[in-house]
């Protein structure tokens, strides 16, 4: 058998001359029905100190990754025996909850072919010739989710222990959630944020990073509950933001590995609903994913509201793969337009006679004309109705601002 042959591959040793990235050791699965792609492959592979598994068709796939259970599979399509469309079907079934990234790489490059890929259930699709700049950068991405999944397992483990000591377990997890939200990359100019936690430590999160000049990622996520427990959910979802964001993946991408993570990692009765969005500056572009959250509202200050997005699919950690929409909806925008979001804190807040803020405080605060924005508008707004008092539930609110013709 042509395997066989190419053993001489996975046992070689890395030679004192190349370079190894530092970091995790993976395990890739590479799929290839060529034994020069798989040679290439091979040599490029080991010389960022990753090891190297191989099959040369989609069922001889199958089997060794259910042997060898590898961190990552890169994949091709056309194939004898089986293809990798139907490969990466049965590798995603023996997968079950856990999470193992799938590239294709194949000559077939349409649109199509790409979308068929996805739905099999690829997180990621490169057309050959494969850039090998592009190929590692991808690897890496992996290599870091890869490494924080056991960090987040261990860390969970840890925390846990001291459930019993509640106030050692707030400082230790507040230094924790400041080292992982990395509150300065809130500072972008297009970004407003102003969030009022419940407790002293806030379920919610609001992450934000700019990998490109032009595109910036924002996530808002609420999770079950208050405090502690709801932050420490906010860890797998925030470290994969970041990783996927900076690495530029696709929205659709990073919420399916976001809701494999939080099944993997979480009990059933803990979900996180998100809202996850690409601002295209260039090209005033929204891409937004909705998940569980209440509605973002795309707002002109000249005649308000002029476009809802609205929850596609559960939170985050309810449902499994085949019953997960990943689907984002897109929308150019006018020039000076913002894109408000909010948890349901927003409108659940009550003043000191019990009223709560509701969908009419929060449309009097978005109509209002006061020379701020429609985040800081709404903000202002709620403090004045809670006064002195927090609200019942965590309460965060995001604006992200279209600049105008003159910025």
């Amino acid at each position: 058998m042509f395997f066989r042959g190419i053993t001489r591959y996975k046992h070689r040793c890395v030679s004192d001359g190349e370079v190894r990235v530092s970091g995790k050791t993976l395990k890739i699965l590479v799929v290839d029905d060529t034994e020069a792609n798989l040679s290439l492959f091979d040599k490029f592979i080991r010389r960022m100190g990753h090891e190297t598994i191989f099959a040369t068709n989609g069922l001889e796939a199958v089997a060794r990754f259910e042997e060898c259970r590898p961190d990552l599979v890169l994949m091709d399509v056309m194939m004898p025996e089986m293809d990798g469309y139907e490969a990466t079907r049965q590798i995603r079934t023996l997968c079950n909850e856990n999470w193992v990234p799938i590239i294709f790489m194949s000559a077939k490059a349409s649109a199509d072919d790409q979308v068929m890929g996805l739905e099999a259930g690829g997180d990621d699709y490169l057309t050959k010739p494969v850039n090998l700049k592009i190929l590692a950068a991808k690897i890496t991405a992996m290599q870091r989710i890869s490494e924080m999944q056991q960090a987040l397992e261990d860390t969970a483990s840890e925390l846990l222990q001291y459930r019993d000591d509640a106030e050692q377990e707030m400082q230790l997890a507040t230094r924790l959630m400041a080292r992982i939200t990395r509150s300065a990359t809130l500072a972008d100019s297009l970004l407003k944020v102003w969030i009022l936690p419940a407790v002293h430590m806030s379920g919610d999160l609001v992450a934000a990073a700019r990998p490109f000049d032009d595109r910036l990622y924002v996530l808002l996520a609420d999770a079950t509950g208050h405090g502690l427990s709801a932050a420490l959910m906010q860890m797998p979802v925030s470290q994969t933001f970041y990783d996927m964001a900076q690495a530029g993946y696709s929205v659709s991408s990073m919420v399916t590995a976001m809701n494999r993570q939080l099944r993997a990692l979480m009990p059933r009765d803990r979900f996180v609903a998100a809202t996850v969005v690409v601002f295209d500056e260039r090209n005033r572009l929204f891409e937004v994913w909705n998940g569980g959250n209440p509605e973002a509202l795309l707002v002109d200050d000249d005649v308000g509201v002029i476009h809802r997005f609205m929850p596609r699919s559960p939170p985050l950690g309810i449902v499994g793969e085949d019953d997960f929409d990943a689907r984002t909806e897109i929308l150019q925008v006018a020039q000076g337009a913002e894109l408000l979001l909010y948890s349901d804190g927003v409108l659940d807040a009550d003043d000191a006679q019990g009223n709560t803020f509701d969908e009419s405080g929060l449309a009097m605060a978005i109509d209002g004309k006061s020379g701020q924005g429609v985040c800081e508008r709404v903000a202002a707004t709620l403090r004045a109705h809670l006064g002195k008092r927090r609200g019942q539930d965590d309460i965060s609110v995001v604006g992200i601002r279209c600049p105008a013709p003159d910025e």
